[in-house]
């Protein structure tokens, strides 16, 4: 369409040279520029401005600035300047792209180089950002890249717009759909259209590319696999200009495309979201972000790299670990996986305990001496191999009976195949599989909503393609225990989750000392105004707000950390003030309590999970996610436990207490970060709640654990659209004869070692 006929259409058209397009910098030369040559006027950011005015933009912000060439109209051009001469000129000045502004803000993009002779439309130059979701520049304007429309407020956002988004995307889980306008590929239409010509080699290459040969868009490449782009990415033969281009990029995908497949996640489409991914697909793809660039003589510090690997998973992460060490670099590794140290060249062993009983070296060097050394409890992991299973033998279960068993049915979510699974209650039941092959879906995502649904009595239609429940009516209560904090606040600590901190106020309310003065329990509480000091309010640290700068803590100088005023702190309990006892490590409290059972138990049962080195006032948001998931667990153990004694001491009499009923447990990968020794100790908690009746579900990778289970559900054989089956299940001798089992083939050289 011509500019007069726009002009008779819009009105008057302001003809405008793009100078500068989504660039940071404060562009001050462009005004100066436009004086120079006889231009009067300038647009910034949608703005008109004098080309004479001072000029200068934010240099942190992206801007476009075109110059005003000339305005046209109906009748040709306003002024002496002939309007063939204002479009030439400005082509000159836009290298073949001009705008027509309108009176309304309105802008049309006419281009010599990319222009449509059919609907005659124009278009801007690609840019790299056109072809980003995370950019407005790119993404479909009505989802806003998301990819799905979801309920969000209609107010001002503020300059924190995209995290705003962000969180109500995902509160918005389960009522989100596709965006209609896209379909869900994020972009917008101008940009999923633009093709990109290649020439694809070796037809065995091209063949593998799948979607991508001929000339793919970007929407292609999002929907192929990493082992169709690697094989385009090694079948491409860019010529001329885009060789050029293509020279140094080239080789950076394919490596990093190579790391992929070589860890195993050759099945991942490369614009699938990284909310979908599984915690061992999740870890990998950081670590091919790390390691996937062809480099040598560089030092690699990797902290435990193996968390959430399958075997078969973490057989391929270490062979590529090994290609780096042989490509000249160095790699530290905090590890406890036993087939990471087995293939080490150089192993350090800290210790010989946690906390206040570690920080020294215990022992360096090889394997072979490593497992010699009589004072490494990593060595002597390493040299012995208990039978397994450790309590001596397996509960029975019965594969066929639906009694005693939570039965789920029509499980299909994600890549799961309409799945009929069957877990025996009152059993320590695994969940195992390749990273990928479905497990947390089935659990998380299948299983825990089903049963919270039924538990609480949900008399709402469930979705046509929703999981069906059954056998739920033997089961009390449903806990995930998860990694998520325990809590959020300096004043929150695992003596006070737990709950025995309730037990040590109360020995120090009755102290001679306590009641002479007429404290009571109360006063050596955090949340007390009596008790605690009043400079801190009970946290020990003081909150410096820093401007452009996270928040900073420092040590409380008026109680020098100790969270308490000087008069709760002159109480003594066998020699020793509250704040004392709270920093005590688990290990050492349980020594001090030894004569107090209401204290010892939980101590105890906090040490049976590895945790004997925290210490009793640690504060919950200074815990890890496995150290918050196990102090959770023991919370729960301890319930379970005094219930179950209950049972057992009312079951006789004129009028026994009938048998209540027990609770599921669901954990995923609860031996993240621990020593093979602690995940001995876990189990063996995890023994006593089965033992107490309980049911426990534990998503796991980890072989010791998996071997003293009572029932094994393994899923597979692969990830992704490969997986989603089961492919075997039954006891861990059972899995281990199954050929088609990743799982069984690495459980039956852990068992034969038993």
């Amino acid at each position: 369409m011509t500019l007069r006929n726009e002009a008779a259409r819009r009105g008057p058209l302001k003809i405008l040279a793009p100078i500068v397009r989504r660039r940071k910098g404060f562009h001050t030369e462009v005004a100066a520029w436009a004086v120079r040559h006889g231009y009067s006027q300038i647009r910034a950011d949608g703005e008109l401005r004098s080309a004479g005015d001072p000029f200068r933009l934010d240099r942190f912000a992206e801007h476009d600035v075109e110059v005003v060439v000339g305005t046209a109209t109906r009748a040709g051009a306003e002024g002496p300047t002939p309007l063939q001469e204002i479009v030439d000129k400005g082509l000159e000045v836009g290298q073949g792209l001009l705008q027509a502004l309108d009176a309304k803000g309105r802008v049309s993009v006419h281009s010599i180089d990319r222009a449509c002779p059919s609907c005659r439309r124009s278009f801007a130059a690609p840019d790299p950002k056109d072809f980003s979701y995370n950019s407005s520049q790119g993404w479909c304007p009505r989802c806003r890249g998301f990819g799905e429309l979801f309920h969000l407020p209609d107010v001002d956002r503020g300059a924190n717009a995209d995290s705003v988004e962000e969180s109500w995307w995902r509160w918005s889980e389960g009522k989100r759909e596709v965006c209609p306008d896209c379909q869900g590929a994020r972009l917008r239409p101008e940009v999923r259209a633009v093709r990109l010509p290649a020439e694809l080699g070796a037809p065995r290459r091209a063949k593998e590319a799948g979607p991508l040969v001929g000339e793919p868009s970007v929407d292609q490449f999002a929907a192929a696999t990493v082992t169709q782009a690697f094989a385009w990415a090694n079948a491409v033969q860019p010529t001329g200009r885009a060789a050029a281009i293509g020279r140094d990029i080239l080789p950076e995908i394919r490596e990093r495309l190579r790391f992929l497949c070589e860890v195993g996640l050759g099945y991942l489409q490369l614009g699938r979201a990284i909310t979908t991914l599984s915690g061992g697909e999740a870890q990998r793809i950081r670590l091919a972000a790390q390691l996937g660039s062809n480099l040598s003589g560089v030092l690699y510090v990797l902290d435990e790299p193996t968390v959430g690997l399958h075997s078969r998973d973490n057989d391929q992460l270490l062979d590529a670990l090994e290609r780096l060490r042989d490509r000249g670099n160095s790699l530290v590794v905090v590890e406890h996986d036993e087939e990471t140290m087995r293939r080490a060249d150089h192993i350090i062993d800290l210790g010989p305990g946690a906390g206040v009983l570690g920080g020294h070296v215990v022992a360096a060097g090889t394997l072979e001496e490593l497992s010699r050394h009589p004072e490494s409890v990593t060595g002597r992991c390493l040299r012995e191999r208990p039978a397994a299973p450790a309590r001596g033998s397996r509960r029975p279960v019965d594969a066929k009976a639906r009694d005693g068993a939570l039965v789920l049915e029509r499980a299909r979510l994600h890549n799961l195949r309409d799945l009929s699974v069957r877990f025996p209650l009152g059993r320590f039941v695994v969940v195992t599989g390749v990273s990928g092959s479905g497990k947390s879906t089935l659990v998380k995502d299948c299983l825990l909503p089903a049963v919270a649904a039924a538990l609480a009595g949900s008399k709402s239609k469930p979705a046509r393609d929703a999981a069906r429940i059954s056998g739920h009516a033997a089961l009390n209560a449903l806990h995930e225990v998860d990694q998520s904090p325990i809590g959020r606040t300096p004043r929150s600590t695992p003596a006070t989750y737990v709950g025995f901190f309730d037990d040590i106020r109360k020995l120090f309310a009755g102290s001679a000392e306590a009641r002479l003065r007429g404290y009571g329990p109360g006063r050596f509480s955090f949340n007390s105004s009596q008790g605690r000091c009043p400079q801190c309010e009970g946290t020990g640290t003081i909150a410096l707000e820093m401007n452009f700068l996270p928040t900073a803590h420092v040590r409380c100088d008026t109680c020098a950390g100790r969270r308490f005023n000087p008069e709760t702190l002159d109480v003594r309990w066998n020699g020793k003030s509250i704040a004392d006892v709270l920093d005590l490590s688990v290990a050492e409290a349980i020594g001090f309590f030894a004569a107090h059972n209401r204290l010892r138990r939980p101590l105890e049962a906090l040490r049976d999970t590895g945790l004997d080195y925290l210490r009793l006032g640690q504060t919950s948001p200074t815990l890890s996610g496995g150290e918050a998931q196990r102090v959770k667990l023991v919370t729960h153990l301890l319930g379970g436990l005094k219930a179950a004694q209950f049972e057992r001491e009312n079951a006789t009499g004129p009028r026994p207490v009938p048998a209540a009923k027990r609770d599921l447990f669901v954990l995923e990968e609860p031996t993240i970060g621990l020593h093979i020794e602690d995940v001995r100790r876990l189990v063996a908690v995890i023994q006593r709640l089965v033992d107490a009746g309980h049911t426990v579900i534990v998503i796991e990778h980890n072989l010791d654990l998996i071997a003293e289970a009572d029932w094994v559900i393994d899923l597979g054989p692969e990830a992704g659209a490969d997986g989603g089956a089961i492919v075997a299940e039954g006891t861990p001798e059972a899995v281990a004869k199954v050929r088609a089992s990743h799982t069984g083939r690495y459980l039956r050289e852990f068992l034969a070692q038993r």
